[in-house]
């Protein structure tokens, strides 16, 4: 046989030599792959109720029982619990499912002769939970695990000792602050908002509604969704955007601290004389009595109709309101195409003003002079641009220059309105506005000023000098 030929077969050997290899190769990491997973066995779990079908849960004192949907607290310490006690049903049918059926982490011990090495033999914790057909599951929480990873759990009837996760030994550990509701007020936008209220001894009350759909002739021009009633006798638009900052604390308002569910008395608290507030949206109301602060920025407070004290955050601008940071600051703010007179009587000159037609064919008329658009437009803006400065303090006193100041609109729409404010001199530096009967405002002497400066600059476009 030559060399070539024993080259050949030496060559198939060692090509079939490999291929048999190769092959029980895979055969061997298959048996391997097979066996474990023939070997793996999932994690047992504890109770196996389902959690839709709870109708009672116990622990710690707490008997919750599932009452036409919603979950109740019916017993507290083996006593009625107090009135007015709100659950957070989310969290409660979560927590509902977890202890309905429980995934323990391993078996520890299967038959163990002395439980107290976990301290099973007196429980920190005992949980049951019944089911609708009368099934109930009690499960007994005893100490961590050495390596503080993991509890140890038994189920009643179960002689076995199982680890289970810190989140899952948490459902066994609750509280009643902890599944008690603490959401005074949903996420809403201030547009929603029909009513609100607030009231205190120590201030009128602030009353604020969505603008009515047929507004007074004097609020029509305001851009205002909301109108304030009272502390001021004359009715005023709401500024839009000093609303929505003081309405922030009441967006999705939680409650920090339960303080006490039964108090004897409210005044330790300072709900004795508290500022209430009263919330109105088209699906929830809030009637919310607020007291004295504590140290760290919080504040007594509670339901108007219910007995527990709690407490909240960021209620000092509530408490402190300043109805006048709220209102819209115009005087009287008119559209010009619904005006067809306007007169200025008073103060340095005398002024009438005639409006023909509307929009861009308008023509308008000072003194009775044609006048040139845009500068016409000009001295009009600071007629109805007239903003209050600050409310009235106490009785007018009178100016040491000229008198009274009056501004009066003849409307067109309806025909034959009459709408009119009066600048009454207060001192060097202000007017008082009276409106409607009622003086509650000052208005600056340089916003009237500008009134006669912009008519003194308007520019005519007939020959008359």
């Amino acid at each position: 046989m030559s060399r070539k030929t024993n080259t050949l077969i030496i060559a198939l050997g060692v090509l079939v030599l490999l291929g048999i290899a190769y092959y029980w190769s895979i055969a061997w990491n298959k048996s391997k792959t097979d066996s474990a997973f023939s070997s793996y066995a999932p994690s047992p779990s504890l109770g196996n109720l389902q959690g839709a079908e709870l109708v009672k849960i116990e622990v710690n004192g707490l008997v919750l029982e599932n009452i036409n949907g919603n979950w109740k607290l019916v017993s507290l310490e083996g006593g009625a619990p107090p009135a007015g006690i709100e659950l957070d049903q989310s969290r409660i049918r979560y927590m509902s499912y977890s202890l309905a059926s429980i995934w323990v982490d391993q078996v520890i011990d299967e038959m163990p002769s002395d439980v107290s090495q976990y301290g099973l033999d007196k429980p920190s914790y005992k949980a049951s939970v019944t089911n609708s057909a009368g099934q109930k599951v009690e499960y007994l929480l005893g100490n961590m695990t050495p390596s503080r990873t993991f509890y140890y759990v038994m189920e009643a009837g179960d002689p076995k000792v199982y680890s289970i996760s810190p989140y899952t030994a948490e459902y066994m550990q609750f509280t009643l602050d902890s599944i008690r509701q603490r959401t005074l007020f949903p996420l809403f936008e201030a547009s929603e908002l029909t009513q609100l209220r607030v009231e205190s001894s120590r201030f009128k009350p602030i009353e604020i509604s969505l603008k009515p759909k047929t507004p007074t002739l004097d609020l029509t021009g305001l851009f205002s969704i909301h109108f304030i009633t009272s502390p001021y006798t004359h009715t005023r638009g709401v500024d839009s955007e000093a609303f929505d900052n003081w309405l922030a604390p009441f967006n999705d308002l939680s409650i920090v601290d339960f303080v006490d569910d039964a108090p004897s008395s409210l005044k330790p608290y300072g709900l004795d004389d508290p500022v209430r507030v009263f919330l109105q949206t088209e699906e929830k109301s809030l009637d919310l009595l607020i007291g004295r602060n504590e140290p760290g920025g919080k504040r007594y407070a509670k339901l108007a109709d219910a007995p527990g004290v709690f407490t909240l955050y960021d209620m000092e601008s509530i408490i402190n309101v300043k109805p006048f940071t709220m209102i819209n600051k115009f005087a009287l703010l008119l559209y010009i195409d619904s005006v067809d007179h306007l007169s200025i009587s008073g103060g340095e000159k005398n002024l009438s003003a005639d409006f023909k037609g509307t929009g861009d064919d308008a023509i308008y008329y000072l003194n009775g002079r044609k006048t040139e658009m845009s500068s016409f437009k000009t001295f009009y803006q600071a007629v109805i641009g007239l903003l209050v400065d600050a409310e009235y303090p106490g009785p007018v006193r009178q100016g040491e220059d000229s008198g009274e100041v009056t501004i009066e609109y003849l409307l067109n729409n309806p025909p034959g309105e009459r709408l009119a404010i009066t600048l009454v001199p207060y001192n060097r530096d202000f007017y008082a506005l009276r409106q409607n009967g009622a003086t509650e405002f000052l208005i600056s002497r340089n916003q009237v000023r500008r009134i006669y400066e912009t008519a003194d600059a308007v520019i005519y476009v007939d020959l008359k000098e």
